[in-house]
């Protein structure tokens, strides 16, 4: 299982006490009985995330030029899905061949569709923005010709329009320093501002995007072609009856022409109604100035589109362990978070002794005095990596203190807006603010932190200031 350790870690216990962390995991133990043994092994299945990439054997690509006439020039994708046989990954996933066709017909060539749209209008768009940005830069050198030097050769010309390329770069650079300079105050970024970052940066991330946006819009068309596909998924290709085989051949027919009716780009379609390990489309798409790497868009769209999950979930692990008592018993491990989920399966799990690392998700279900064990124990882990021990009296006090109030607050500037004393608050960060805001509203200090009490100057009062010594003089 991957972890996050040290610096960044830290970073979001204390810091950030972030709600969406990098490693969210679980376990939970497996009750004792032969039939939540049992029962476990299909769960475990059921939690695990299986991609298209994971059941993929081979994917066959052939692309041809049709240039009959001005009017029709595309180019036709033949492409044929080669899947892996059901007996490989039979222990591991709860997939099954029908449904990996399922999926393809009616979610994945949409998706790999809207791909392409969205590729080829990307490096239009850049084409189209080079193209005005290099004749901009002409004009403006033809210009400065003129004025400047109207007998200058041509060579001379060309070394201006390069050189003014790192000027508009410096001032750039030379702006956003002025930017920088002119802020005072450090801000903590959220993991979610940098989730949304990341996604920005990550053009291949976009076609995983559009396999969300896709099942929503499939959802209702699943729903009106339950009647004939479910029928179609449950009986065997391999009838022995006429009567089933004729009623399969017309369902598969009907599977056909869904396919070639919900995009116009689709021309053929066809798939083994024997073992169901392979199918194979045709696409027609318009010529266009551009040209991409067809495969590699096809090779990124089938490592991040998910056949099957669970929300949340990306991995399930089955371990065996030994317990306080010396008895072994088996822990279910997840990657990612969902104990809405896990709820369901009471008579599998020892839901009372579920963790998560998720302090927050804790603090939600089962109170904010477990969040505070699982602070203590988060931090505790993070220290003993590097072999360091840390006083538990310390780690409890700073666990109080993020909890006291009833919700898991981060230790900056923004968890202790909500302390009583301004004193403590400018002592801490970004002390400007906070007398701006204390002067402007009128509040006072009664000088009971220790923060306050060295500002003036004052005994703690903690530790030998919490008492008066007396002594008899005589």
């Amino acid at each position: 299982m991957n972890v996050t350790l040290g610096i960044p870690r830290l970073r979001e216990i204390l810091m950030v006490a972030s709600a969406n962390i990098k490693t969210p995991m679980m376990s939970v133990p497996v009750l004792g009985t032969k039939k939540a043994h049992k029962k476990v092994k299909q769960l475990k299945k059921q939690l695990t995330r299986v991609c298209l990439a994971e059941v993929l054997q081979k994917v066959e690509l052939e692309e041809s030029l049709h240039l009959k006439n001005k009017e029709n020039r595309h180019r036709l994708y033949k492409i044929k899905f080669c899947f892996l046989p059901h007996e490989y990954y039979r222990e591991e996933k709860c997939v099954k061949p029908r449904d990996i066709l399922r999926f393809m017909e009616t979610r994945f060539f949409k998706i790999f569709l809207e791909a392409i749209r969205r590729r080829r209008a990307k490096m239009s768009s850049f084409t189209e923005v080079s193209t005005r940005k290099a004749t901009r830069k002409d004009l403006e050198g033809v210009g400065d010709k003129a004025q400047n030097n109207p007998e200058a050769p041509e060579g001379e010309e060309e070394e201006k329009i390069v050189d003014a390329e790192p000027d508009e770069g410096d001032g750039d650079a030379t702006e956003a320093k002025m930017r920088r300079n002119q802020e005072e105050e450090v801000d903590y970024e959220s993991e979610e501002e940098n989730g949304e970052e990341n996604t920005a940066e990550n053009p291949e991330d976009e076609e995983a995007e559009s396999e969300k946006e896709e099942r929503a819009q499939d959802a209702d068309e699943e729903d009106q072609n339950g009647a004939d596909g479910d029928d179609s998924q449950h009986l065997p290709f391999m009838s022995q009856t006429k009567k089933e085989r004729d009623r399969l051949l017309k369902s598969a027919e009907v599977r056909v022409n869904a396919v070639l009716n919900s995009h116009p780009s689709i021309q053929d379609y066809t798939f083994d109604t024997e073992n169901e390990l392979w199918c194979e489309v045709s696409l027609t798409l318009p010529l266009m100035k551009e040209y991409f790497d067809i495969s590699s868009l096809l090779l990124s769209l089938t490592r991040n589109t998910v056949i099957h999950e669970v929300k949340g979930i990306t991995r399930c692990l089955l371990n065996e362990s030994t317990n306080e008592k010396g008895e072994k018993e088996l822990i279910l491990h997840t990657e990612g978070i969902n104990l809405a989920e896990l709820f369901r399966y009471s008579d599998i799990l020892d839901l009372n002794r579920l963790y998560s690392n998720d302090i927050h998700a804790m603090a939600k279900n089962y109170g904010i005095e477990s969040a505070l064990r699982v602070l203590i124990k988060e931090i505790k882990d993070v220290f003993a990596v590097y072999g360091i021990v840390v006083d538990p009296r310390h780690l409890s006090l700073v666990a109080d203190y993020m909890c006291f109030e009833g919700v898991y607050k981060p230790m900056n500037r923004f968890g202790i807006q909500s302390s009583s004393s301004p004193l403590q608050q400018m002592t801490f960060e970004t002390s400007y603010k906070f007398l701006k805001e204390a002067t402007m509203m009128g509040a006072h200090d009664e000088l009971r932190s220790p923060s306050a009490c060295l500002v003036l100057g004052k005994v703690v009062k903690g530790g030998t200031g919490l008492f008066d010594l007396k002594q008899p003089l005589t």
